[in-house]
Order: C-alpha cells, then structure tokens, then sequence
C-alpha cells in the first residue's frame, strides 16, 4: 500500500504525462542500478519488478552491494541475473559501499537504490532521459514518499510540504540536506569519477550531499526531478523522527562523522 496522498501521485502523473512527450523519440541511454541492500527480502522483489516496468529502452544492469543479509535478498537479486558484492558489516560505512557499486559499473548512468525501496513510477529512468540532455548534467534526485511501514508522521509530511515541492522540477544552485540521497539518486558515472567518487570521510552519511557541493562548485548541473521520488519509509516514532532529521542536518553541513553502529541503532530501531 503506497501513502504519498492522493495529490502527490496525481502531480506525479501529470508529470509522467508531459515528460512523455517531451522524450518521444530520444533515445535511452543505458545505466547501471546500484542497490545497497541489508535484510530487505520483504521488499527487493517489488523493486525488482518496478524495475522491470519501467517504460526505457536503454539497457540496465543492476548491482546488489549487500551488507551480510541473513535472508533471502542475495538469492534473489542473483535469480533475477543481479552482479552481488558482499561487504562485511565490519567494513560497511555509508560512502564505501555506494563507491564499490559505481567501481562495478559498466553504464555511463549510476541509479542508486536501497533494497526496502520501491519506485513510486514507470517513467523515472525517462527522467534521465530528459534530463541528460543537458549540457554539464551532473546528477538528479527527489525526496521520498512514505511506504506501507510509514508512521502518521511520515504521512503527514507527504500531504503536505511535499505536495508543494513537488509541483515541478527543480535546477538546484546550492546545497542542501537530502541532496542526491542513495534512496534515489542518479549520477553521471563519469562526474563522479572526477570528483573523486564518494567522499570516504563521510562515513557516518552525508556523503551524498558532499558529492552535490562539488558537483555545483565544479558547474555541473543538479535537478530535483519528481519522478525521481521513491516510495521509502523507516517506521520512526515522533522522537526517532526528529533524531534521524538531527543527524540530517549534522551531515549536511560539511562535517564528516565516523560510522557509529551504537548511534545509529539509537536513531533507527528498524536496524537493529
């Protein structure tokens, strides 16, 4: 069951429709899914399959980097011809498992996922299309849309703020907290191999938003795209909700943490 509200997904829709349009007779380019993954085989086969639905005719290969899942994640992302990287939960930090994906991949187009995601749409990868287009594109994103697990606060949030942020696409000129988050982003492989790739420092998160700053300082463009959005949600209690935005806007100004399993279970009781 998907909870964006009703007027979300019709702007969504409205999008899709005139994106559409504007990409009839572009060709697709091909990408290459990164999904960083960890106990999520109660959701990876929806996403699998909202893959498989997605309206592009570019080719896509998806790479798996799995955090020592102790269920089914692995057996079927492989079933479905999924490239896995298994990393150790001893070595896992937020940038090096999102830096091993692109390391694997072979298109010129890095879609970042998380397994316990699903796409709130079949033109997402059109968006791309659109999109790349452009001269100095960089990378797009979007924010998400709570999920079946979404708690009243989650929900809350997507009728209202995101019902405004999501009337249209957005060229970003400076950065902010969320900017291409590895829930959904997708990134020129090429831009983030001359930046240097994800800042490692970044361990604890941010990581992402780290890579937006050089990529605007460097000139290449960013877009909050709607049809970016995912369904995607952690089912946080009110107090949980405002430590995971805290720890948010920590990372976003330019401070790099170390990866704290004993903080993050403390903000994130899903990951326990």
């Amino acid at each position: 069951m998907k909870l964006a509200g009703s007027y979300v997904r019709r702007l969504i829709e409205k999008r899709a429709a005139l994106l559409a349009q504007d990409t009839e007779g572009v060709r697709d380019p091909d990408v290459s899914v990164v999904i960083r993954s960890r106990n999520d085989g109660a959701y990876v086969q929806q996403l699998f399959a909202d893959l498989r639905a997605q309206k592009f005719n570019g080719k896509i290969e998806v790479i798996v980097v799995d955090t020592e899942s102790r269920d089914d994640t692995v057996a079927y992302a492989r079933s479905q011809g999924a490239t896995i990287i298994q990393l150790k939960q001893t070595e896992f930090t937020y940038p090096h498992a999102l830096n091993l994906g692109f390391q694997a991949a072979k298109y010129p187009y890095v879609v970042t996922l998380v397994g316990h995601s699903s796409l709130s749409n079949r033109m997402m990868l059109k968006a791309l299309t659109y999109w790349s287009q452009r001269e100095n594109f960089g990378g797009m994103y979007s924010f998400p849309l709570p999920n079946s697990n979404s708690t009243f606060w989650d929900r809350l949030g997507a009728n209202t703020w995101l019902a405004y942020l999501f009337k249209k696409p957005l060229v970003l000129q400076r950065s902010s907290p969320g900017m291409l988050a590895a829930n959904c982003s997708i990134v020129k492989r090429s831009v983030w191999e001359a930046l240097g790739g994800y800042d490692e420092r970044y361990a604890g998160g941010g990581e992402d938003v780290a890579l937006a700053r050089s990529m605007l300082a460097g000139g290449y463009l960013i877009v909050r795209e709607p049809l970016c959005s995912v369904y995607h949600s952690h089912g946080l209690n009110l107090r949980d909700t405002f430590k995971q935005q805290w720890h948010w806007i920590q990372i976003g100004q330019a401070k790099p943490q170390p990866f704290d399993t004993q903080k993050i279970h403390a903000r994130r009781p899903d990951l326990r």
